[in-house]
């Protein structure tokens, strides 16, 4: 019977090492020399006797491979190991029953060093990408790392092992690094995602005639001049100002199921509606931006902007102004309420901060000013159009004063106003809320001058309402003194205020505010309040 080669002779000739002619001729002796001296297989790492068992299973691990061996799997082991992420046992379960290639862990991760084949980041790598970012940096240059196709995370390394950026770069030295990696220039990102009520064409014609319309008729002027002052005072004065505010009042009352005194406020507002298109009402269309997205109401809503654009097309009308009223009647019949109310939005938050003014730090925002309405109508309203020709500080709004000291204008009027900036800015929880309002009532003395008397009672009441977000209103102090001091803020309206829409709706806020705290028969009988007067103020209110 012919003698079955060794298995050493069968794998040197699968994969040829510069010892495997050497190694065939020890392997295959002579009969006489293997009967007087039995081979004896040993480990090629410990030089160890194989057990017979290990040598049944093929005595795979007998011998060492040579580079040639390593260079011939190379690919194979990259494409394994790295580009599928599969670990080392994997890869060498793969290539054993694949290519019959057996090797020890130990050989594989000395491969693996020597070619440099790192999943992980070391910190030697860390630092050598680090300088080399600090260099393109220098040069105008984005970088972005890849390690096997994958983008590297630097900051998250130094997070996760306690690192200063710092401190590596004092170890920095522009070494080699693995073939792994890769350093590129990334490619322009893409533009920002456009938010929700901003993505539609329609919405991009309104934002462009609205641009243009509203460069030209600023709500707020860039600078104090004489000339803004005059087209306010003719504003005043108009009928267009009094249909916006039949208007306003008309929507309130239809939030609150007043659908036929409601209806009849709108529908004696659209007799004149057509004012606010005059070239010196243009201040009326932000207030209508206000009454509407402030009381929203889908009828109201589509038939105001369709009736507006077609008188605008009938008659001889700023043609900026048509487009703008164009864009928003069809946005009005192809999108919803909530989406032409966040567009209205857009446009007076626009308008409000094309200014370099501040407000407590922060840019000055002129829609901060809620509600706009509640300054009576017999007040004056100069102060609000230079608003942000200032850098205001919350904790001087005690002493703030007008640019022009000898102006027409109640300075408590302009610090009211701040003070209903501050508590919106800060959602009514800033501690010097009530502090603030304790201290202009103070300073104004006695009789308080009207409407500042209210917005202090009413600051004080939000801010106390506030306080007690989360608590059982019915048991908790801060809402039982917000209660009073809203209580007191419909007082003053009522004894100083002209008849109106502010102070029913302050009513209504008490009313919710006792249904919270479970009182319903304090609750009831501030609606039914509410309902009487209003039903009197609105049935002979002439503006």
């Amino acid at each position: 019977m012919k003698k079955k080669p060794s298995v050493a002779v069968a794998m040197s000739r699968s994969y040829p090492s510069p010892d495997s002619e050497k190694d065939a001729v020890i392997s295959v002796m002579s009969s006489t020399e293997a009967e007087a001296s039995p081979a004896v297989a040993r480990d090629s790492e410990s030089c160890e006797p194989v057990t017979a068992k290990a040598q049944r299973r093929g005595n795979r691990r007998q011998k060492s491979h040579g580079p040639e061996v390593w260079e011939t799997l190379k690919p194979d082991i990259e494409r394994l190991y790295l580009e599928e992420n599969r670990t080392l046992e994997e890869v060498m379960a793969i290539l054993r029953e694949e290519r019959g290639f057996c090797a020890s862990p130990k050989m594989y991760k000395t491969k693996l060093g020597q070619w440099r084949y790192f999943k992980n980041n070391r910190k030697h790598d860390v630092v050598n990408l680090l300088h080399i970012q600090q260099q393109r940096q220098k040069m105008g240059k984005e970088t972005t790392f890849r390690r096997n196709g994958r983008t590297i995370n630097l900051y998250a390394y130094l997070k996760r092992k306690g690192l200063q950026r710092g401190d590596l770069l004092e170890e920095a030295q522009s070494g080699d690094l693995p073939p792994t990696l890769r350093c590129r220039t990334p490619p322009p990102p893409p533009p920002p995602a456009l938010p929700k009520e901003i993505r539609a064409p329609d919405d991009f014609i309104l934002q462009e005639a609205y641009l243009h319309w509203s460069l030209d008729h600023p709500l707020m002027p860039p600078k104090l001049d004489v000339r803004y002052f005059d087209e306010l005072d003719q504003y005043h004065e108009s009928v267009a100002m009094r249909s916006v505010a039949l208007l306003t009042h008309g929507c309130w009352l239809l939030t609150i199921g007043k659908i036929s005194e409601g209806g009849s406020l709108c529908q004696r507002a659209f007799f004149t509606i057509d004012r606010v298109l005059d070239e010196s009402a243009h201040f009326a269309v932000y207030e209508l931006f206000g009454a509407v997205s402030r009381y929203p109401d889908p009828g109201i809503y589509k038939h105001l902007w369709s009736y507006l654009e077609s008188l605008a097309q009938a008659r001889r009308v700023n043609e900026k102004l048509k487009r703008v009223l164009a864009a928003f009647a069809r946005l009005a019949q192809n999108f919803s309420l909530d989406h032409n109310v966040a567009m209205l939005q857009w446009g007076r938050r626009f308008s409000s901060t094309q200014c370099d003014g501040k407000f407590d730090g922060k840019p000055f925002d002129y829609t901060l000013i809620q509600p706009w309405d509640v300054l009576p109508m017999n007040k004056s309203y100069y102060h609000r159009y230079y608003l942000n020709q200032g850098s205001w500080k919350a904790d001087e709004i005690p002493t703030a004063t007008i640019y022009d000291q000898d102006a027409d204008e109640n300075i408590w009027n302009l610090r009211a106003d701040l003070l209903i900036m501050l508590g919106n800015q800060t959602a009514w929880l800033d501690n010097r809320i009530s502090e603030i309002a304790l201290k202009l009532l103070a300073l104004a003395g006695r009789p308080h001058p009207p409407y500042l008397h209210f917005v202090c009672l009413y600051a004080q009441a939000l801010n106390n309402r506030a306080r007690c977000r989360g608590s059982k209103a019915k048991f908790n102090a801060d809402h039982k003194l917000a209660r009073e001091h809203l209580r007191q803020a419909a007082e003053v309206q009522f004894n100083t205020w002209e008849a109106g829409k502010n102070y029913y709706e302050t009513l209504t806020l008490l009313e919710n505010w006792h249904r919270e705290a479970g009182d319903d028969k304090e609750a009831e009988a501030t609606r039914m309040k509410r309902d009487v007067e209003c039903a009197r103020a609105f049935q002979d209110l002439h503006l």
